[in-house]
């Protein structure tokens, strides 16, 4: 029995802690951005400087035989279906404190990996994640239980690097992805401001030479 109850907080400790979290607003149209973000990419001009797609992101405007737009979305979105090849699409980042995006006709064959640093998964969110959209998940294209804005944010001593959408079903739709740059830990301030001293004391060193030397 202790042999037992042993091997299950080993295993316990060895599972990977979540080190992001999410909430989600209902949709249908869009409720917004969050406070401190900005918009990053919308799909209807390039994305935002340090942004950048791998795998395979599609777009649409409206409805078409593939995906159905975000419900009140108006514009191109972005979508990722099982009919193409590869089934995933991934947007890699500047490091960021917080992101978020509207999530439209969610379906619980959607999956949505956070990604970290060195390409870490931070968190797994399918459509069928409670809290993601409210039950019944059936990609129903008009409602804000279906439709939402994800807020993602990473815990203390993480960075979000990218998000990896991916559809194991005819679409995962998406649109208006906007993100706050991660701010640096004080260890970090405290290195950059001693680098900064120890530039300014190397330079003045170097001034004092020179004239010492005229």
């Amino acid at each position: 029995m202790f042999k037992s109850l042993l091997a299950t907080a080993a295993i316990a400790l060895a599972m990977p802690v979540s080190a992001a979290t999410f909430v989600t607003a209902a949709g249908a149209p869009d409720p917004g951005i969050g406070a401190g973000e900005t918009l990053v990419v919308t799909f209807d001009a390039p994305a935002a400087a340090g942004y950048s797609w791998t795998g395979n992101i599609s777009t649409a405007t409206g409805s078409d035989s593939a995906s159905a737009a975000p419900a009140g979305d108006l514009t191109a979105y972005g979508y990722v279906s099982s009919v193409s090849n590869p089934n995933w699409a991934e947007l890699s980042t500047p490091d960021l404190k917080s992101i978020s995006f509207y999530w439209g006709s969610i379906d619980d064959y959607n999956q949505l990996e956070v990604l970290g640093a060195g390409g870490s998964v931070l968190l797994t969110l399918t459509g069928a994640t409670p809290g993601v959209g409210v039950p019944p998940i059936d990609g129903d294209q008009l409602v804000n239980r279906t439709n939402r804005r994800v807020f993602i944010t990473a815990d203390a001593g993480e960075t979000i690097t990218g998000l990896r959408f991916t559809s194991t079903g005819v679409a995962f739709e998406f649109d208006d992805i906007a993100a706050a740059a991660a701010v640096p830990e004080p260890a970090t301030w405290a290195m950059l401001i001693m680098g900064f001293g120890l530039v300014g004391f190397a330079a003045r060193r170097r001034r004092s030479g020179i004239v010492a030397l005229s």
